[in-house]
């Protein structure tokens, strides 16, 4: 009967074993759970953006109303591939948008997609490095640096309605998407207008006169709270001098946007 008792004891004192550790596997395997849950990327819409709406946007407006150098052309080859790899960050829209003679055949982007990352900052406890760099080769640096041909031109245009595709880039870009996060517009141009109503080649008036004019009404917009940087095709040096850009700097700060950097395209 003693052997019995303690056999039974025994028995008893396994039993209780197991049951602690079978409870503190269920503790682990709900807290690895939720730490998973918390780590995890956050679900990315059809445009690679997160599910809660892009942390910021980038809208890049290309001229192509002029055919570029061959040492604009690396350039601006150099500026794509730099745009993609490093100025734009994960979970940031880029929205590209192309100059042409005639705004209203291009009203819209040519290219809208976020950046969902390459995998480079995730955890390999909790994602597939490999699969989101392929994700972002496919569907973000690949298409977009296949534009670069579609922003070019080889012959000049008559007209350079650079006013009406800001318009478009306020309307279509910033305005239709309403990003909360910061918004920036980068804009590869000469800067040069250049439309029957009104010229830079022909004319460089003050902005204060230019707004005040109907025309200058007429394509008045609406950029509050971007930063704008410029990067200057330098075509015609003896028109784009400090008093183009003081009417530039004008413009967009009459718009509620600033420029925050200026840099002329080598060529």
């Amino acid at each position: 009967m003693k052997n019995d008792l303690f056999a039974l004891e025994e028995s008893s004192g396994r039993s209780y074993l197991w049951a602690a550790l079978g409870g503190l596997f269920v503790i682990v395997v709900v807290a690895a759970a939720a730490l998973w849950l918390h780590l995890r990327p956050a679900g990315l819409d059809k445009r690679l953006c997160p599910a809660n709406g892009p942390a910021g946007q980038i809208v890049l407006l290309v001229d192509r109303t002029d055919p570029l150098s061959f040492t604009q052309k690396q350039a601006f080859e150099g500026l794509l591939e730099r745009l993609v790899a490093q100025r734009v960050p994960a979970g940031y829209l880029l929205s590209v948008f192309v100059l042409g003679e005639d705004y209203k055949s291009s009203p819209k982007p040519v290219f809208s997609q976020c950046n969902p990352g390459d995998g480079a900052s995730a955890s390999e406890y909790t994602a597939n490095k490999a699969h989101l760099k392929r994700r972002f080769e496919t569907s973000f640096r690949e298409p977009m640096l296949a534009l670069a041909e579609q922003l070019q031109t080889t012959k000049s245009a008559k007209y350079s309605p650079i006013f009406e595709m800001l318009e478009m880039t306020s309307i279509n870009g910033f305005r239709k998407e309403e990003v909360k996060g910061p918004r920036k517009l980068i804009v590869v141009s000469d800067m040069l207008h250049n439309t029957p109503e009104f010229s830079m080649y022909r004319e460089m008036s003050e902005f204060t006169s230019f707004r005040e004019s109907d025309y200058g009404r007429k394509v008045s917009t609406n950029l509050s709270g971007v930063d704008v940087e410029l990067d200057y095709l330098i075509n015609t040096p003896h028109l784009q001098t400090r008093r183009n850009l003081k009417f530039w700097e004008d413009y967009f700060a009459s718009a509620g946007a600033r420029i925050v950097a200026v840099t002329p395209l080598e060529g």
